[in-house]
């Protein structure tokens, strides 16, 4: 290493002399790792790399018969009931359709616009 050192430093070496003795002297100093790499003014070889690194699938593909959907909701026209005509009276009889059963209490419920009402308390159910 002082023999570098020396060459460097004399008058009398020439340039090629001392270039050598760069190099030789920065080899040195490397650690034994960095001694394989290359110098300053060599760029060090590496393996080509992807831009990103791959990422193994993360979904499973279904296994055995896909579930299918639920049946979908569907709507029934139903034409309105006609009127039943008492014959003796020739009045028309009510529409079934205008009162309700209260399943807790079993109590009939009249129709009014927004829902049902019980008439013994006045209460309003909508529908």
């Amino acid at each position: 290493m002082r023999e570098l050192q020396a060459i460097l430093s004399s008058r009398d070496a020439t340039s090629e002399q001392r270039e050598a003795a760069r190099a030789e002297l920065s080899n040195l100093l490397k650690s034994p790792a960095g001694q394989a790499r290359a110098s300053r003014d060599e760029k060090p070889t590496r393996p080509a790399r992807a831009a990103i690194q791959p990422l193994p699938s993360m979904v499973k593909p279904a296994e055995g018969p896909i579930p299918t959907a639920p049946p979908v909701a569907r709507v029934e026209v139903v034409p309105p009931a006609k009127a039943h005509v008492i014959p003796q009276t020739g009045a028309v009889a009510l529409d079934p359709g205008h009162f309700a059963i209260d399943p807790r209490t079993g109590a009939v419920l009249h129709e009014v616009p927004g829902g049902y009402i019980d008439p013994r308390t006045g209460q309003i159910v909508p529908r």
